[in-house]
């Protein structure tokens, strides 16, 4: 089985209808995917989130709205005031197929593998501290 085919697979997993997820993946290279489920995701600003985008783990670039989503697991601690945590049953975000990797529109930074690894939150909230204190 392909990275690509275990991403895409993996990735549809999280939809309450994971074929109509798969249709759009296909069709589209854009599904709209619950949070809160199978992941979560933490929204930081732009500049911030491609400086530490080299962490293990799926990130998501979305230049239009000039941010980096990372995806986290659904029971992250997330303290705030360095992003935003985002979950529950009423967020969705815009997820791109796994071979969308460079843009127009979003793409991953950092593709999901489909083993199911997340972004350490305890990893990210160190970059991006260390980060801030670069500044």
């Amino acid at each position: 089985m392909s990275d690509t085919y275990a991403a895409r697979a993996w990735l549809a997993a999280a939809d309450p209808d994971p074929a109509h997820a798969e249709l759009w993946l296909t069709y589209t290279g854009v599904a709209l995917m619950p949070l809160g489920t199978n992941w979560s995701a933490v929204r930081v600003q732009e500049r911030q989130g491609l400086r530490v985008a080299s962490l293990n783990g799926p990130a998501i670039h979305d230049g239009p709205a000039r941010a980096v989503y990372f995806l986290v697991p659904t029971e992250a601690d997330w303290p705030g005031g360095m992003g935003e945590l985002l979950g529950g049953p009423s967020c969705w975000l815009g997820v791109p197929a796994p071979e969308r990797v460079e843009p127009p529109g979003i793409y991953w930074l950092t593709p999901p593998d489909g083993s199911g690894l997340l972004v350490d939150p305890v990893a990210l909230l160190a970059a991006l501290c260390e980060d801030g204190a670069d500044r």
